[in-house]
């Protein structure tokens, strides 16, 4: 079998490992695209701290080759790999991350780490479903309910899709950001409410909810860098917040205001449950993302593409609404 292994921080190399051998309950699949998330820019940087030699890739897409008995897949299936795999103990199986991830060519996987999508959901559709169903799980913990003026803090990729997901459920998400691009892609994504982060933002949040403030928040931490705690003074006594993140980041709180007006907070990490709702979600075409730039590149490319991403994200700038997937044809 071959691999891709993080040998020390910023030095990934092809090498190779056991093949691996089919087992009841779990089907054998091939990689054919695997995704570039924030996640895997931290552990080939070193942000996130893992043993080497270590297979980064926390999202991915296969094709199965060989099915086990009670596998519940069949020969063919094109699937959906889960980033995060059942409890081991207290912490959580994170592919990428806590375990070997998705830059290899093959992975067993059993009926409770991988989906099977359908030909209404595209490879392309596929690379969202992280994304959607993270927004499903705000939905939920946020419990939103029809017209409720729902903040999002962070205007990137996931921030996009969760307002759409709002809409969706009939709430009004008003999008922050500090960036013109973002705000600009966000009105051709259908999303009516986007806010510049600067000194007019409390008057617009003011004249968009009536004087009355948002019902609730979410802040996202990816490659975010506003100050968590501003969001406080811009809702309604008794309002919800989510502040997520899908990797390890230091998210400093200022808890002063979110105290004084009964604030209830909730810390989100993964989405794991919503994956089927997300797949649902993606098959009735319920987010536009044809706006959303896709670059596909061969595996070979994985060390450049790696290097030039983390750079970016280094150096402190807004990263651009974009998705980078691999092709894995070894």
């Amino acid at each position: 079998m071959k691999i891709w292994h993080l040998t020390s921080p910023h030095h990934i190399e092809r090498a190779t490992a056991p093949d691996l051998k089919i087992a009841d309950g779990a089907a054998k699949i091939k990689i054919t695209k695997a995704f570039l998330s924030e996640t895997d820019l931290s552990v080939f940087t070193g942000a996130i701290k893992v043993k080497a030699p270590f297979i980064p890739g926390r999202f991915a897409i296969g094709q199965v080759t060989e099915a086990g008995t009670d596998s519940f897949m069949q020969k063919g299936d094109r699937v959906y790999l889960a980033d995060v795999m059942e409890n081991d103990g207290d912490d959580l199986k994170i592919a990428g991350a806590t375990v070997d991830g998705f830059y290899r060519d093959f992975v067993l996987a059993g009926a409770n780490d991988c989906y099977v999508l359908p030909p209404s959901v595209s490879d392309e559709a596929a690379f969202l479903i992280d994304a959607v169903a993270m927004a499903e799980r705000v939905v939920d913990e946020l419990h939103v309910s029809v017209g409720q003026h729902v903040l999002v803090l962070g205007g990137g990729l996931y921030g996009n899709v969760l307002c759409q997901i709002l809409i969706y459920h009939r709430a009004v998400p008003l999008l922050i950001d500090s960036n013109d691009d973002r705000l600009a892609l966000a009105k051709k994504s259908g999303i009516y409410y986007t806010f510049k982060n600067d000194e007019t933002l409390k008057d617009n949040v003011l004249k968009a909810t009536g004087g009355k403030l948002a019902d609730a928040a979410v802040y996202l931490a990816m490659n975010n860098r506003t100050e968590a705690s501003s969001l406080f003074s811009l809702l309604a006594r008794n309002a919800y917040v989510a502040f997520y993140s899908n990797s390890n980041k230091t998210l400093p709180v200022n808890l002063q205001n979110a105290i004084k007006n009964g604030v209830t907070i909730k810390c989100l990490c993964e989405n794991s449950e919503f994956i089927s709702t997300a797949i649902n979600v993606l098959a009735n075409k319920a987010v536009e993302f044809s706006q959303f730039p896709i670059f596909m590149h061969s595996e070979e490319e994985l060390p450049t593409v790696l290097e030039a991403q983390a750079t970016l994200a280094e150096s402190g700038a807004i990263m651009p609404i974009g998705l980078h997937a691999f092709k894995f044809v070894f």
